[in-house]
C-alpha cells in the first residue's frame, strides 16, 4: 500500500485491500501530512510544533513514544469541590457547578496531555463501556474515578479492564447492577456486557443473559462512600450454565468465559478498526487484527501498536476517512490555535454539535461516523470554529456582567466561564514562516496549517482572494491595520473546508 497521494481533493479513493500486507509495518514516505494524520487519529490533533516534531522523529519513534505514556503533572481530579453536599436534597446550582468542573477537567486533560494516545483511549473506552454523568445517581466523583480507571488500562489488559468495569460504581449505577440481587436478578448489565462490551449480538442466548445476571448478583455501591461493595447475602451462589460451561459462577468467571470466545477478539478488532482506521473494515482485516489481539492475551497496546504502524493505517483508503467528533473538532482547533484552557462556552457548543462530554446518548454510545453531521450540527461546528478564531477576551470590567447574564455557577472563574477557550496564540503565530504582507504566502501558510494542504485549487484561491481584497472586491495589501482581522478570517475560512471535518 502506498502513502496518501498528492492530489488534495482525493481524501478517500477506492482501492483493493491486500490483506497479506495490510497490517505489515508501513515503510513508505513520511512527511508532515502523515505526521498530522497520526496525531489526529492517535490523539486530538496537534499544534504546528507537535506536528513538526513527529514529522522529524519518523513513524517508528513517534508511535513508540505514543505507546509508552509517561507520568504527567496534570490534575488527577477537578479543581474545587465536585461533591453534591450532605443530605438527600441536592442543591441544583451545586450539582451544575460540580458537573461543569468535572467536564472541563477532562476536556483540559485532552488539550494538555503529554500522552495523547492514552487520553484518546480514555475517550474510546468511555464510548465503549458507557456511563453518564448525573444519570441514575452517578456523581461527578464516580466519573472521575471511572475515567482514571480507563486511563490506567488505556493500553493495557482489556480482559482485566472488563473485570474492573463490572465493579465500577458508575457502571453499577448506570446499568442497574446495584439492583441485581439473587431474589430479583436484573439482566441489564449482563445483556450489555455481551451485546455491546464483548461479543456482539448473535453469540449468546437469552438463557446466557439470565445465567450471567445471576453470577453478577451481590455487587453494589456503598451509599456512604460511593465506592464498590460486595454483599454476599445478595449473591446467588447456585450452579449456572453459561456459554456451555457449568459451575457456581461469579461475575469474574463469566468474564473469563467470555474471553475464551473467538467472537470477543473479533468484536473488539472491528471496534478498533472503525475508531482508528475507517468505518467499514473488511472482514479479512477484522480477522487479521482479531488474531493479533487474541494471541496477545487481549493486550490493547499490542493491537494498537500493530495498527498505528500498519500499511492500512497510512493508506489512501484510511486518510481523512473518518468524520471528526465534536470533541475532536473543538480540542483539535484549540491545539492548533494555541489555547491555554478550555472555556465553559465550549461545553454549550459541544452540546449543540451533538456531544455532551461524559454523557453519551445511551448505552450504545455515540454512533459516530457520518451521523455526526447534519445541516444543524454542521452549521454549529462552523459557528463554533468561527467564534473560537474570532474571539477576543473581554475586558475584565465586562466579565462580571457577562457571567451574571450567563447564570454562572458560584465559585467559577468568569474568564473561563464566558470564553470558548482562553489565551489563544496570536495570528502571527498561526502563520509563522509566511511573508506577512504577502496574501499568497499567508494564504498558503493558512491552508498548510489548518488542513496540511488538503484543499482544492479553488478552495485555496477563495482564501487568497479573501486575504487580498476588501469587502467589495478591491485589492488591498496585508498590513498592520488589517493583518489580524484578515488572518483570523482566513483561518476561519480554512476551518470551514470539508477536509477539516475529517480525521
Amino acid at each position: 500500500m502506498s502513502a496518501p497521494g498528492q492530489q488534495p481533493a482525493e481524501f478517500r479513493p477506492a482501492g483493493t485491500l491486500d490483506v497479506s500486507q495490510a497490517l505489515a509495518e508501513y515503510r513508505g514516505p513520511w512527511d508532515r501530512r502523515l505526521a498530522a494524520h497520526l496525531l489526529r487519529r492517535a490523539g486530538f490533533g496537534g499544534s504546528q510544533a507537535e506536528i513538526a516534531a513527529v514529522a522529524d522523529a519518523g513513524m517508528q519513534a513517534s508511535v513508540a513514544r505514543l505507546m509508552h505514556p509517561q507520568p504527567d503533572a496534570l490534575p488527577a481530579a477537578p479543581d474545587g469541590d465536585i461533591s453534591y453536599g450532605p443530605g438527600p436534597v441536592v442543591d441544583p446550582q451545586q450539582r451544575r457547578t460540580a458537573i461543569i468542573r468535572t467536564q472541563l477537567w477532562w476536556l483540559n486533560r485532552c488539550l494538555h496531555t503529554p500522552n495523547p494516545l492514552q487520553e484518546r483511549m480514555v475517550y474510546f473506552w468511555s464510548n465503549h463501556f458507557t456511563s453518564g454523568i448525573n444519570q441514575k445517581g452517578i456523581t461527578p466523583q464516580m466519573m472521575v474515578d471511572q475515567y482514571t480507571l480507563f486511563r490506567r488500562f488505556a493500553l493495557g489488559d482489556y480482559a482485566q479492564l472488563t473485570h474492573e468495569i463490572s465493579r465500577d460504581p458508575a457502571m453499577l449505577h448506570y446499568l442497574d447492577g446495584i439492583a441485581n440481587r439473587a431474589q430479583h436478578p436484573n439482566e441489564n448489565y449482563a445483556r450489555e456486557l455481551m451485546e455491546l462490551f464483548t461479543m456482539g449480538v448473535g453469540n449468546y442466548s437469552e438463557e446466557d443473559v439470565r445465567q450471567a445476571a445471576r453470577a453478577f448478583t451481590g455487587n453494589t455501591v456503598d451509599r456512604s462512600t460511593g465506592m464498590y461493595a460486595y454483599n454476599p447475602r445478595w449473591h446467588d451462589d447456585g450452579v449456572k450454565t453459561f456459554l456451555g460451561q457449568t459451575g457456581p459462577f461469579t461475575g469474574d468467571a463469566v468474564v473469563d468465559i467470555i474471553m475464551q470466545q473467538p467472537a470477543t477478539a473479533r468484536f473488539m478488532a472491528r471496534k478498533f478498526l472503525r475508531a482508528f482506521v475507517y468505518d467499514d473494515p473488511e472482514p479479512e482485516l477484522i480477522d487479521a487484527l482479531a488474531a493479533t489481539f487474541r494471541a496477545s492475551g487481549y493486550n490493547t497496546g499490542r493491537a494498537m501498536g500493530v495498527l498505528l504502524r500498519s500499511n492500512v493505517f497510512y493508506s489512501e483508503r484510511a486518510y481523512r476517512a473518518l468524520v471528526k467528533s465534536p470533541l475532536e473538532v473543538a480540542i483539535g482547533a484549540m491545539k492548533m490555535l494555541g489555547a491555554n484552557e478550555v472555556g465553559a462556552r465550549t461545553l454549550g457548543a459541544l452540546a449543540v454539535m451533538g456531544q455532551i462530554p461524559m454523557q453519551p446518548p445511551n448505552v450504545a454510545g455515540w454512533p459516530g461516523g457520518s451521523l455526526w453531521l447534519n445541516t444543524g450540527t454542521y452549521l454549529a461546528r462552523l459557528t463554533y470554529l468561527r467564534q473560537l478564531v474570532m474571539f477576543k477576551p473581554a475586558a475584565q470590567s465586562n466579565l462580571a456582567t457577562m457571567a451574571m447574564n450567563a447564570n454562572m455557577p458560584s465559585g467559577m472563574d468568569p474568564q473561563i466561564y464566558t470564553s470558548p477557550a482562553t489565551h489563544l496564540g496570536s495570528p502571527e503565530m498561526w502563520v509563522a514562516g509566511a511573508v506577512q504582507n504577502d496574501p499568497v504566502s499567508v494564504g498558503e501558510r493558512i491552508v498548510d496549517t489548518v488542513v496540511q494542504g488538503d484543499a482544492t485549487a479553488q478552495q485555496t484561491s477563495d482564501i487568497l482572494h479573501y486575504l487580498s481584497t476588501d469587502g467589495v472586491g478591491n485589492r488591498v495589501a496585508l498590513s498592520g491595520e488589517n493583518f489580524e482581522e484578515k488572518v483570523r478570517g482566513g483561518v476561519s475560512l480554512a476551518m470551514a473546508l470539508p477536509a477539516y471535518q475529517l480525521a
